[in-house]
């Protein structure tokens, strides 16, 4: 026999491990004592199984004396539970009561054995009654009845044959047809009456006759139900007769009803007491759970009780599930069902016939479902489903229509996302107008808005006071805390201001009410600008994409992915939470939104009524949720017209995926276009379906086809992160013709998109290369920023070599970097010189075409630049006229030029005005290496100007130290006109020596000629000294001074003056011989008051004469000190003369006629005096002593020193 999955529910006669539980009942009944048995365990432990085993070894046993099964009679009752009813539910039973239950068995019994080995018991079944013996019994008493009449009424018979021959004779009138015909009538009415009986006079029972007389003839059957207790002689007959000796009751302890027990024993006593039962004793064997009686009432109802360990429970029915789904792999049948799943499931089964008959439930969907519609559905979801369906079997019926708490758990979902969305779009909603407020709002600050309520609260630009409740003593809130960043404006609305107080034009204090709906207003924009202040604007959008992503994500949740998110207790109804088998298979998957599948066979034009609901929905235009599921897509998109896929109905995911399949199919195009419409819903559907479908390109493609605005609405979005408008961008790229992309660039907004993201490229790179470049091309788009890194090189160079691109700093390092990164360190300091270098010719050419940009904007953008100097000048050549950006990039650059000429000189002296600002900036920049070369380049352009005179000043010393034989006399005549400064040309002038001084020296400014006479520029004539001297004596001295010897050469031709003197004797610059030579020649004729004074202290040498020239120009009362200086070149006749011109005492001095002391004050030139007269003879001595005299300011003789002089006499 072929092998086969299925497996019957009834008993097993082969149970393993069960050897101990048939020698317990071997010894059982081999002992007389024990009538009453029991073998106790919970429902499905086996013990009907133990039973069948127990009999089967008994017949097989050719030892056994004792044959059970011949003498042993079955009873089994039980009651159930009503459909509907929970399992756990005592109320949810079919109640039946011990009289049914008690009349129950007695059917059992006696409908066991035929009806003819209890011939006298009432109870006696029905049994089938043969024709022919029917018949025969009939025949005999028709032929009893017609013998009868014939014996007692002869002329009937005769009457009935003369019937029968007046109908036959006139056919057959052979009087044998007649007797024939007679036999053949009487044979029929026979059989007629043996059928009647069978079907008809049988069923009929005869319950009492009511005669006239009122006498009553009943049926001795008593039509009430028999109990025990009224049955006993029909019981204890049944025995007697029978010979049965065991009885197995199963299933009792089902009833609930101890009281059968209870008589069932007193039933067993009365038996096996009844001396008329021969084959004793009478064993009654109980097949009952374990708790039917109390501990005491167990022991004392039972003679022996066998226990019974459960085959099957919650803890091992996986592993009897695992070994059949083994055994049936064994037989090559593969089930796809893990052993996860099989764990998973297996604990709510504990019961050998569910499991038993789940499994084989399992092989027929399979096999129905499944294999024959060739359907790719999961065995284990299968095997789930009929789990459920066995385990609440009224549930799993209503699913069949459509209700129930499978449905019901699915409409939970439904309205627990629907709830979920909702919240997330009341967050959306939030959001996006805070967003879509503060962008929009005119006032950009929360204080700029603050200003702006109070200025329209208070009906013009006054001082505000305060927002009060109401009079001018009330409280309120001022202006300190209204302008506080951190006072929360929604308290001005939860405090019920009513008025505005504030200073008006006139300086007073008033108040005025205001309208609370203005202050609302502004209220709300106070919350829009500050939760995007706070947040800002990019955390914003990102906020709102997650919302936005969980909200597209509850949408296409299946409940396994919504349980995995959320618990059930907030998920399903009180009625679904409680059926903990279905939420368990829910939560893991095992049952789902495809459960229709595995439950129904469908045909193929079939539709669900789910599908059936929305084709309603969609003519009634009342629309479903977008995710709304669908099982036979085809047939809804078959079954709805063209004209239906216009209006927002239509609206489904799932039917808009099975349309995408037909690309070009007349209700595809019409979805689209109902979607390209640009309304609210449209484009919530699109950003939804978007996360959801597999044909993302090809509904892009479709949508931005027929809607040209698609990208300008979702570029201006604020609400939509960067990422999720790429994701478009993208698609939108990738499979769009360009003249679609054309289209969608209205308002240059996707070019002006392409140019605010610098990263768009690196996020673009799963576009094609040679798409993203056309389409650059076609959008014209100029990149102010490029992020490089993975962006194609062939996509960069078209880029660059088409200069799609701004000229700013950011680009040009981007190019830098990408052609070659050592060179982008350097670049800030030096760019051109860098471009220069990267000879780069796409880069360089735009550069120089654009060199003012380029120069000021990015150049100039740096404070420290060293460029090449001939870069430099590169630059400032080409930005010829723009004098204000070539003066800037002189002064910002760091650069020294040897040659100034080489500085555009050829520019320069074609159009000078225009570079000498150029120039002049390289001057104020020390940009130009110091020599007189340079200064000479300038000053042929440009002369003297202010900055070549700035630049000569700041460089004196440098130039001073450096020839200037390149500069001819034209330019040191412009020099020395130019009017510097003393300290420059006292630098400059001596390395700037004319080759031929021709310069009228009166025309040269005091202040030069001074500093040429200082450095001996001219030669000293005498002819010169007089035109030098006319311009200044000071600088006529210095002169003199600086060419003593040719002066002293020439002094005979240069006119002396007593100054001219004076300043020459006395000026240390003057050399001591020629102050001296100069003083012997001239003193005499040119002495002066001061020569005559200070020559003795510049020891110049005095003769008699100019001693004598001395004495005449000076004062009475400077002789003394003259005479004092000089007395050592006069004899005594001269200094008698002198001595007699001079005052007391010295006058005295002069008396030579005779003897006498002179005093003298005592002091150095006194005694030095006295010294030269005593060594001439003029005194014979002189002595210094000490005199007493009377001072009449102290009124007191006092001490005092002279110098006593005794004048020799001459006669």
């Amino acid at each position: 026999m072929a092998y086969s999955e299925y497996r019957d529910l009834t008993p097993i006669d082969r149970i393993e491990n069960g050897d101990e539980y048939i020698e317990a009942l071997n010894w059982a009944f081999q002992n007389k004592k024990v009538k009453n048995i029991a073998l106790t365990g919970p429902y499905g432990a086996g013990k009907s199984s133990i039973i069948e085993t127990f009999l089967r070894k008994n017949d097989e046993d050719k030892s056994a004396t004792n044959r059970v099964r011949s003498s042993a009679l079955k009873i089994s009752m039980a009651t159930f539970l009503k459909g509907n009813t929970a399992t756990n539910d005592p109320n949810g039973k079919i109640q039946v009561d011990a009289d049914e239950v008690e009349k129950g068995i007695l059917k059992q019994l006696f409908y066991k054995v035929e009806p003819g080995r209890i011939p006298q018991s009432r109870y006696r079944k029905l049994h089938p009654i043969k024709k022919l013996k029917t018949f025969l019994y009939v025949l005999v008493t028709m032929l009893v009845i017609l013998f009868f009449m014939e014996a007692m009424t002869p002329t009937t018979c005769d009457k009935f044959m003369k019937v029968i021959e007046s109908v036959v004779s006139p056919v057959l009138p052979n009087p044998i047809f007649t007797k024939i015909a007679a036999v053949l009538l009487f044979a029929f009415f026979t059989w007629i009456i043996t059928c009647l009986y069978r079907t008809a006079i049988s069923k009929f029972r005869v319950k009492e006759i009511k005669l006239p007389t009122d006498t009553t003839v009943q049926n001795g059957v008593e039509e009430a139900d028999s109990v025990f207790n009224r049955n006993l002689d029909e019981i204890m007959y049944f025995f007697e007769e029978t010979g049965y000796k065991t009885v197995f009751f199963e299933d009792l302890d089902r009833l609930d009803d101890p009281k059968i027990f209870v008589h069932l024993r007193e039933l067993n006593n009365l038996l096996n007491n009844d001396d008329a039962i021969k084959a004793k004793p009478i064993v009654f064997v109980y097949a009952v759970r374990d708790d039917i009686f109390s501990k005491e009432d167990r022991t004392k109802f039972f003679d022996f009780i066998i226990p019974v360990i459960p085959v099957i429970n919650s803890t091992n029915s996986g592993e009897i599930l695992l070994q059949r789904l083994q055994e049936a792999k064994e037989n090559g049948i593969e089930h796809d069902v893990s052993q996860g799943c099989v764990l998973d499931i297996a604990p709510f089964i504990s019961d050998m016939r569910i499991l038993q008959n789940i499994y084989n439930e399992f092989v027929i969907y399979k096999k129905t479902l499944r294999m024959s519609q060739e359907l790719s559905l999961s065995d284990e979801q299968m095997l789930a489903m009929l789990v459920f369906k066995n385990l609440y079997p009224s549930d799993f019926a209503d699913i069949q229509n459509e209700k129930g708490i499978l449905k019901k758990a699915f409409i939970d979902k439904s309205d627990f996302i629907d709830g979920k969305k909702q919240s997330i779009q009341d967050n959306i909603d939030n959001y996006s107008s805070s967003i879509r407020s503060a962008q929009n709002d005119t006032c950009k600050s929360i204080r700029e808005l603050k200003y702006a309520m109070l200025g329209t609260l208070m009906g013009g630009p006054y001082k505000f006071d305060s927002f009060r409740n109401s009079n001018w003593n009330s409280s309120g809130v001022e202006t300190n805390t209204i302008m506080s960043d951190d006072y929360d404006m929604v308290r001005l609305m939860q405090e019920n201001y009513r008025y505005i107080y504030y200073m008006n034009q006139n300086h007073n204090q008033t108040y005025t009410t205001f309208d609370a709906e203005i202050l609302a207003t502004f209220v709300e924009r106070w919350k829009a600008i500050k939760e995007v202040g706070e947040k800002g604007l990019e955390n914003l959008q990102a906020e709102l994409e997650e919302l936005r992503e969980r909200q597209h994500k509850l949408s296409g949740m299946s409940i396994v992915d919504l349980l995995k998110v959320y618990p059930a207790k907030e998920v399903f109804s009180e009625n679904v939470k409680a059926n903990k088998l279905l939420v368990f298979l829910l939560r893991r998957g095992y049952i789902d939104e495809k459960y229709a599948s595995y439950i129904n066979y469908f045909k193929g034009t079939s539709i669900t009524k789910d599908d059936m609901n929305f084709i309603l929905a969609v003519k009634n235009q009342t629309p479903l949720d977008f995710n709304y599921h669908l099982t036979k897509i085809p047939m809804v998109v078959e079954r709805l017209q063209a004209y239906e896929f216009e209006q927002k109905a239509i609206y489904n995911f799932d039917l808009l995926e099975e349309l995408l399949g037909e690309e070009n199919s007349e209700k595809l195009m019409a979805f689209i276009q109902q979607l390209a419409d640009g309304d609210e819903l449209s484009w919530r559907f699109i950003d939804e379906f978007v996360n959801r479908t597999s044909k993302l390109p090809l509904f892009i493609r479709l949508l931005s086809e027929n809607w040209t605005g698609m990208w300008a609405y979702i570029s201006a979005n604020e609400t939509l992160t960067y990422d999720h408008q790429l994701m478009y961008l993208q698609n939108i790229l990738s499979e769009s013709e360009i003249s679609t992309i054309e289209a969608q660039n209205k308002d240059s907004c996707m070019t002006h998109y392409f140019e605010e993201h610098a990263d768009i490229l690196q996020k673009l790179r799963d576009c094609n290369n040679e798409k993203i470049i056309f389409v650059i091309d076609s959008l014209d788009v100029h990149f102010p920023a490029l992020s490089t890194a993975t962006v194609p090189s062939n996509v960069l160079d078209s880029i660059f070599e088409k200069r799609h691109y701004v000229m700013n700093e950011e680009m040009i390092k981007t190019i830098v970097t990408y052609k070659n990164s050592n060179f982008i360190d350097e670049f800030e300091g030096k760019p051109y010189s860098i471009l220069i270098t990267l000879n780069y010719p796409a880069l360089l050419q735009y550069v120089q075409d654009n060199m003012v940009a380029f120069v000021d904007k990015i150049v100039l953008a740096h404070r420290r630049l060293s460029d090449s100097p001939e870069d430099i000048v590169d630059m400032l050549i080409r930005l010829e006229g723009k004098t204000g950006i070539q003066v800037k990039l002189v002064e910002q650059e760091s650069f020294c030029m040897d040659c100034i000429d080489d500085c555009a000189g050829e520019h320069v002296r074609a159009n000078k005005n225009a570079w000498m600002p150029v120039w002049n900036a390289l001057l104020k920049k020390n940009a130009v290496k110091v020599s007189w070369e340079n200064v000479f380049d300038y000053w042929k352009v440009y002369q003297f100007s202010e900055a070549l005179k700035e630049y000569v000043n700041l460089h004196a010393e440098e130039l001073a130290e450096i020839d200037a034989a390149v500069v001819d006399d034209s330019f040191i005549k412009a020099f020395i006109k130019a009017d510097f400064e003393q300290e420059i040309e006292q630098k400059l002038l001596p390395v700037l020596r004319l080759e031929k001084f021709d310069i009228e020296i009166s025309a040269i400014a005091e202040p030069t000629l001074r500093i040429m006479v200082d450095c001996n520029y001219f030669d000293f004539t005498a002819d010169r000294y007089i035109v030098v001297k006319d311009v200044s004596s000071e600088i006529g001295i210095k002169f003199i001074l600086k060419n003593q010897e040719d002066y002293m050469s020439l002094s005979d031709s240069i006119p002396m003056t007593s100054s001219l003197l004076e300043q020459l004797v006395f000026n240390d610059d003057f050399a001591v011989n020629n102050r001296h030579q100069l003083f012997c020649d001239y003193a005499e004729s040119y002495m002066t008051e001061k020569i005559a004074m200070q020559m003795k202290a510049h020891n110049l040498p005095v003769s008699k004469d100019i001693f004598k020239a001395a004495w005449n120009c000076t004062a009475q009362d400077d002789h003394i000190e003259l005479l004092l200086d000089y007395c050592t070149i006069l004899n005594a006749e001269e200094l008698e003369q002198y001595f007699a011109e001079l005052g007391a005492p010295y006058s005295e001095l002069s008396d030579r006629s005779r003897r006498h002391e002179v005093s003298l004050p005592v002091n150095d030139k006194n005694k030095a005096l006295a010294e030269h007269l005593k060594k001439i003879g003029y005194l014979t001595n002189w002595e210094e002593k000490a005199e007493k005299y009377f001072d009449a300011a102290t009124k007191c003789e006092k001490t005092r020193k002279i110098l006593r002089l005794r004048i020799k006499q001459v006669k």
